[in-house]
């Protein structure tokens, strides 16, 4: 292995750092809540072509990019999320159909201001070639996580939602292997943990916390291929499997004070199923000229089996919401989603032998297509990126890419109905999102 110099260690030393620290804070900025920043060079491109491309962080849509490097290869890609968010409330019925818009206590918040804050989203990649064509790899990512949180935590909305928040982290292992000159295969395994919390207020906007919090681990898969069949055509084709979390941990209530030498009673142990989705993604990478390429992705998500977000018990309890056995339902929030598409295409130039410019256009539709089926906290949407992207190799060692998106959302609608107090309200999202990308990719 080549000797590092100081100031190049030392930028590795501060990647890791920063990942460990930036691990903390993910942002949904896919369809439902996943989320696409794992690759600063795909985001150049709005993710045109990144299930075919050269890169090891094609690794996350298509493990037989293992195969795309010889000798040992590592890269730390980082993207800074700057979303904004904005929910307004312009309607609130009882159960029974009695308009109490704009009378206490919904009558001074209706607006939310920023519910989405910054957030910075770490992927690494690593990956060894071994005699005889074969390859292993190894990749960190965050693929799934969200942060909303409005700046007024007594808005009107709060009884629908104050806080979602879901961390997940995931290892893949990955081998691969070369079948041939023109194709490539590859599989990995999926280790996911996930930490979520969903917030709300009791009863009114103004109302004590009432809580979910737990946390799991899940298991699964990916597999891909990757072709090559005439001189500057490739194909990529790659699947993430499905993951399902039991999230463990409580459902409980904060009282607003709680009488001194007592500890709080209204809380019961439980669980929620969170199902996640298959991610099929297809992409080509198409040689126009020498130093010209056309990039195309096609990805679908199987985000119909996010059905429901159910509370059970798993001990005895009393809750906001009623009493609570083993087995028993505590809470419901529906979803019933649809499936998610991708369609993005971009392309790459060649500018000289160190720098390579890209740029691309996606389209994306939202797995939520009814105002009833939005949850306050994922105010997620159909959706235009714009992005552009560059890649200047330094030296044979050390290559950079830098990238910058701009995500126009469409203004949503949501219907829904509280929890416990029977009330329906009626609003609207709005929201945008600029993303900014940096990798570093290390030959050893």
């Amino acid at each position: 292995m080549r000797k590092l110099s100081m100031p190049v260690r030392s930028v590795l030393l501060g990647s890791v750092a920063a990942s460990a620290l930036a691990a903390m804070m993910p942002e949904a900025d896919a369809g439902g809540f996943a989320i696409r920043e794992q690759s600063a060079e795909s985001q150049g491109a709005s993710f045109a072509g990144n299930a075919a491309g050269t890169g090891l962080s094609v690794m996350y849509w298509n493990p037989a990019a293992v195969t795309n490097k010889q000798g040992l290869n590592t890269e730390s890609h980082y993207s800074v999320i700057l979303p904004r968010a904005e929910v307004t409330v312009d309607r609130v019925t009882t159960a029974g159909g009695v308009n109490i818009t704009g009378l206490p206590p919904f009558a001074a918040a209706p607006n939310s201001a920023d519910i989405a804050g910054p957030a910075i989203v770490p992927a690494s990649y690593g990956a060894y070639s071994l005699p005889g064509g074969y390859y292993i790899g190894f990749s960190m990512n965050s693929g799934f996580g969200l942060v909303t949180q409005p700046d007024n935590e007594n808005y009107d909305g709060a009884v629908l939602g104050r806080t979602s928040k879901l961390f997940t982290t995931s290892a893949t292992p990955t081998f691969g292997m070369k079948l041939g000159p023109s194709i490539s295969v590859g599989v990995g395994a999926q280790i996911q943990y996930a930490d979520g919390t969903f917030k709300f207020a009791t009863g009114t906007p103004g109302g004590s916390n009432s809580f979910f919090k737990g946390d799991d681990f899940a298991f699964g898969a990916t597999a891909g291929i990757m072709l090559t069949p005439a001189p500057g055509t490739r194909i990529g084709l790659g699947w993430r499997s499905a993951l399902t979390h039991t999230l463990e941990g409580r459902f409980a209530t904060n009282p607003p004070t709680v009488p001194a030498g007592s500890a709080p009673t209204i809380g019961v142990s439980g669980e929620v199923e969170l199902k996640l989705p298959d991610i099929v993604t297809l992409s080509l990478q198409q040689a126009l000229s020498p130093n010209l390429r056309l990039l195309g992705t096609v990805e679908w998500s199987n985000w119909s089996r996010f059905e429901e977000l159910r509370v059970k018990s798993t001990g005895t309890g009393i809750t906001v919401l009623g009493p609570a056995t083993p087995g028993s339902t505590v809470a419901v929030i529906d979803a019933k989603w649809d499936d998610g598409w991708f369609f993005s295409l971009g392309a790459e130039y060649d500018y000289s032998k160190t720098l390579t410019l890209r740029g691309g256009v996606a389209y994306e539709i939202s797995p939520i297509s009814d105002p009833t089926k939005r949850i306050i906290g994922i105010p997620d949407s159909d959706r235009v990126w714009l992005s552009l992207g560059a890649t200047w190799k330094y030296s044979e060692m050390l290559t950079f890419d830098l990238a910058y998106t701009h995500i126009f959302l469409d203004d949503a609608r949501f219907d829904r109905n509280t929890l416990g107090t029977g009330l329906n309200l009626k609003g609207s999202v709005e929201a945008s999102t600029d993303i900014l990308a940096v990798s570093m990719k290390t030959k050893w």
